[in-house]
């Protein structure tokens, strides 16, 4: 057959790998559509319409949103990426100010351009021994929102990647005396709802407007996601109009009955597995408490770095001696698992209900032999990453319109950024499109060069030159 894609995926299925990465229902582990293809419909009579949901669609969402505990939820096909978007645009109009963390998902810059909003930056700090995010505090967002009271919302990332949770009900509480509201990516926290063993998710927690990824880390496809809303002050009409904007005119209806039977398995079985998944994932942590080279994300980085409380689902793994991008090799050739992301500082096995056993039996095994084999490795060091203030000269959406040039890197000091340059990890922005690049960050650019600091989102691969206004 002369079909390359299709292909490659029938040999990675066929190939014993274990997928300790997205979509949640690990490669069918979790989850039985077997008949999905006949299932697959557009809106005929008696099925409804998801944007203009009145029948069982709409009854559908009605006990999505009792499970979630939410007030409403609405079903997203295209990801959580277009609910992030439709978020932001049923919020903030042209020229409206958005209070937003620094560390959030490419989506809300693309929301930026979109809405023409105009962005104000709270800053999360770095965790210095791990090289990644922590959270944001209520009390640095009330600075911001004291800075910017005519600021229509704020939107924040909790949990992280990583795992890392802000508290939100504190934010929350702030955001309630400001009359702003609060949305809250929490596209890597829809499991946590359903066991104490877990942080309390952002709906339970007072956000107006939550965003949840299903098939990140539940049984469900990839795109399968959920818009929640709590209390009164959405504007529900222009919500429901900025969802059909930002997701596609042809929904999936196999996507929607996805989201649909994943919410009855949260009811019923799944009340009983996530108690086993959670005891797998107790008795691997315990596994590999033993271990002396590699580290593995734990608690006790709660309370650091504003971090309210941690998602021990996410198994982060740092090494201070050898480039993780080489032990994600490593497991993926010699102990068949494929990870979630592998990059210089760490790597995550992303775990979910629907894994089994054996398969965290085998990454135990495969991390403590691999542990063993750093044991004559000397540390390396480990650069420190700096963020300074951003200055927001243009909007994302003006300077996404600009005309634009390469100059050298060296010449750009005082320009105008028509691009990002991200130092991954931690993946925050040192400047992005609109803002003014400084002295300051030209060094820090340098600098990160010289460490060999993986830099994203310059088009110039050389990172010679940098795109700016005109």
């Amino acid at each position: 057959m002369n079909a390359p894609l299709f292909n490659k995926l029938n040999m990675y299925k066929d190939s014993g790998i274990y997928p300790f990465h997205m979509p949640g229902h690990k490669m069918g582990r979790g989850i039985d559509m077997k008949d999905a293809f006949a299932m697959d419909i557009t809106e005929i009579d008696g099925f409804d319409n998801l944007h203009h949901a009145e029948g069982i669609i709409e009854d559908a969402q009605k006990m999505c949103a009792k499970t979630f505990g939410a007030d409403k939820s609405f079903f997203l096909v295209n990801g959580s990426s277009c609910g992030i978007i439709a978020a932001i645009m049923s919020v903030c109009g042209d020229g409206d100010k958005l209070i937003v963390a620094r560390n959030c998902h490419k989506s809300v810059m693309d929301a930026l351009v979109l809405s023409g909003a105009q962005p104000r930056y709270v800053m999360p700090e770095v965790v210095d021994d791990f090289n990644i995010f922590g959270a944001v505090s209520a009390e640095n967002i009330e600075n911001v929102c004291n800075a910017n009271p005519e600021a229509k919302a704020v939107i924040i990332v909790s949990p992280t990647f990583e795992g890392i949770v802000s508290d939100i009900a504190s934010i929350a509480e702030v955001l309630k005396k400001k009359n702003m509201l609060l949305i809250v990516d929490a596209a890597h926290g829809p499991h946590m709802r359903f066991n104490n063993f877990f942080p309390k998710t952002a709906i339970e927690c007072g956000a107006d407007i939550v965003i949840e990824s299903l098939h990140k880390t539940l049984p469900c496809p990839t795109q399968t996601s959920v818009l929640h809303t709590s209390g009164n002050k959405v504007n529900m009409e222009r919500l429901k109009k900025c969802l059909a904007m930002a997701q596609s005119s042809s929904p999936s209806y196999i996507f929607m009955a996805a989201i649909d039977k994943c919410r009855d398995y949260l009811d019923n079985e799944g009340k009983a597995d996530f108690e086993s998944y959670v005891n797998r994932i107790k008795n691997f942590r315990e596994g590999v408490k033993e271990i002396k080279n590699l580290r593995l994300l734990d608690r006790s980085i709660v309370g650091r770095n504003n971090i309210y409380d941690y998602d021990l689902g996410k198994l982060v793994i740092f090494s201070d001696s050898i480039n993780c991008i080489e032990i994600g090799d490593v497991l993926r050739k010699k102990y068949k698992i494929e990870l979630e992301m592998s990059c210089p500082t760490h790597c995550l096995a992303l775990t979910s209900v629907s894994d089994t056993e054996e398969g965290f039996e085998r990454l135990k095994n495969a991390i403590i032999e691999i542990d063993k084999n750093l044991d004559m490795m000397e540390k390396r060091e480990n650069v420190s990453f700096v963020f300074p203030k951003p200055k927001v000269k243009v909007s994302p959406r003006i300077a996404f319109n600009a005309q634009k040039m390469d100059v050298d890197l060296k010449d750009s000091v005082g320009k105008i950024s028509a691009e990002y340059v991200i130092p991954y990890p931690p993946g925050i922005p040192l400047v992005s499109p609109g803002e003014e690049i400084t002295n300051k960050i030209v060094s820090i650019i340098n600098k990160y060069i010289e460490s060999n600091v993986n830099i994203i989102g310059m088009k110039n691969s050389s990172l010679e030159k940098i795109l700016v206004l005109m």
